[in-house]
């Protein structure tokens, strides 16, 4: 099982931003929002993914940073798992909306419930 989270993975393009917030799909469970957009380029992996956390709800760059690799973290744990489910390509944007610096244990399992929202949503579409 490939437990890694290599650059070929994060979303960097600034084109599939813009598109992903102007006509991407959406799964929320609080404190995550996750935006996805099929894409038609080949890929190594079904889903490349950017992190997000609001400098409005933590000003300090520490505070941002240590969300975000909580979340990822997270979400390179249980990735394989989400990987066989999805049968195309897609871009993703994961936003992190609460003001409270939430513990790994208590973001794990709505992390799961946001992914699998998404998965559901994916299926139902094909």
């Amino acid at each position: 099982m490939d437990q890694t989270f290599n650059k070929t993975e994060i979303l960097k393009s600034k084109t599939a931003f813009s598109d992903l917030i102007a006509d991407g799909d959406s799964a929320k469970k609080f404190p995550f929002v996750l935006i996805w957009k099929k894409v038609i380029t080949a890929q190594e992996k079904p889903l490349r993914i950017a992190f997000s956390v609001s400098k409005r709800r933590f000003p300090l760059a520490v505070d941002r940073n240590a969300m975000k690799r909580k979340i990822r973290e997270i979400y390179r744990l249980h990735k394989e798992d989400w990987y066989t489910k999805i049968d195309a390509n897609y871009a993703a944007l994961l936003i992190y909306t609460s003001k409270e610096k939430l513990k790994s244990s208590e973001m794990e399992p709505k992390l799961k419930q946001v992914f699998d929202r998404f998965i559901a949503n994916v299926d139902s579409s094909n």
